[in-house]
């Protein structure tokens, strides 16, 4: 007790959270008025003595759940014996906001908002929502949770949430990004030394179980073609969607990002030069003619200034913030994708168009000349050669089924 103060651990029973586990809260109490204070870990019923408010002995995180409730209650009990030194006044709520809530290097969320601002300060605004995303979806599972401990985070927590996605008949290529990418963060904080290699749950929770394929996506060179020769030069919206992905194909696979952030300062004589904004790997292409007869078409309209966006998707008096360019970008995505469909349509293509697939295209024809998987990887500037291979799996299952056709 210090200056009248008493402060107790609790589980709050009166809360049951998705997995069964009741919070576990700090009380408080000063001049008759109680203050709740969340410890962003929770235990079972069955798992806690009453009597003695601390989990009974056959807890398995009983010590960890003991130590951060001792460094909790130290932390409220050192600022009040401050406020009794310095002769300052203080309520039950006074006291517990004055004392920062347990987040830090050691919780799950508080790293992730560190991981956020260092990706909008790198303006990689696409991670950051991404990043955001999954914390939120985070949250919902574990009640609005204001925390999350790295050791809270385990194999049955892993499982749990597992079901919760399927509950909610979440895509499966959504949940394994889900978890890929709680699977970074862990492996960034161990990479950091901010938590140890032993709090890893990825040793036994296995992503790779995530059917993860998706239909084909690429299309032939003769479709390629067809989409080349069709003539939507009256529908202006649909010739940008048209020439954004004839330019990516006849550019390595370039993702509509970098296109749309593409100015004509980087375009010297026949040459493009351009950082990826995924990877930063730096590119200088030599530009093919159907690249050139696309960029020609746009420099009537904003080729004069230099400075000037090639395509017309960004524009430097609207979209000058990282996030305004990034919301424009996805606001366009959407409206070019469904363009091109229509375009496919048109075409009579079968595979949904989108810019994705000229990427994967421009890889798949590639193959089928005979270039190498190693070539091709350092040509559209993936990071290894096994990313490669996926955008070559539909490839290489239909050169297989070819050949089985000679068994016959």
């Amino acid at each position: 007790m210090i200056q009248d103060a008493t402060i107790r651990v609790t589980l709050y029973k009166s809360k049951i959270l998705s997995n069964g586990e009741h919070p576990l809260m700090l009380v408080v109490t000063k001049d008759g008025k109680r203050k709740y204070s969340a410890l962003g870990i929770s235990c079972h019923a069955d798992k806690w003595n009453f009597q003695k408010n601390e989990p009974k002995k056959n807890h398995p995180d009983k010590l960890k759940i003991e130590t951060i409730v001792a460094k909790r209650i130290a932390e409220l009990q050192n600022k009040a014996l401050d406020l009794k030194l310095y002769e300052q006044a203080f309520t039950s709520d006074s006291l517990v906001s004055s004392v920062k809530k347990p987040k830090g290097k050691n919780d799950v969320f508080a790293y992730m908002d560190a991981l956020i601002a260092e990706f909008i300060q790198k303006e990689k605004i696409g991670n950051a929502n991404v990043y955001k995303d999954i914390k939120q979806a985070l949250q919902r599972f574990t009640d609005k949770s204001e925390t999350l401990p790295f050791f809270n985070v385990n194999e049955d927590f892993l499982n749990r949430w597992e079901t919760y996605c399927r509950e909610r008949n979440m895509a499966e290529t959504s949940i394994s990004v889900y978890f890929r990418t709680l699977r970074a963060v862990f492996n960034h904080a161990i990479r950091k030394k901010v938590i140890s290699k032993g709090l890893y749950p990825f040793n036994d929770f296995k992503i790779s179980k995530f059917e993860t394929e998706t239909r084909k996506r690429a299309i032939s060179r003769e479709d390629i073609r067809k989409i080349e020769a069709l003539d939507v030069s009256k529908q202006f919206q649909v010739q940008l969607a048209k020439d954004v992905f004839v330019f990516s194909f006849y550019n390595q696979g370039i993702n509509l990002i970098d296109i749309a952030r593409l100015r004509w300062s980087q375009i010297e004589q026949d040459r493009l030069r351009y950082t990826r904004s995924k990877t930063g790997k730096r590119f200088n292409l030599k530009l093919l003619e159907p690249a050139i007869q696309i960029l020609e078409r746009y420099r009537a309209l904003s080729g004069s200034n230099p400075n000037n966006y090639v395509f017309p998707i960004l524009f430097t008096d609207r979209h000058i913030t990282p996030i305004q360019i990034d919301n424009r970008i996805q606001a366009l995505t959407s409206r070019i994708n469904k363009n091109l469909k229509e375009i496919g349509k048109m075409a009579g293509i079968e595979t949904p168009l989108t810019t994705y697939v000229a990427r994967h295209s421009y890889a798949t024809v590639l193959k089928m000349q005979g270039n190498s998987t190693a070539v091709i990887s350092e040509a559209m500037g993936h990071e290894s050669e096994s990313v490669t291979q996926i955008y070559l799996d539909a490839f290489e299952n239909s050169v297989i089924e070819e050949a089985n056709k000679g068994l016959l």
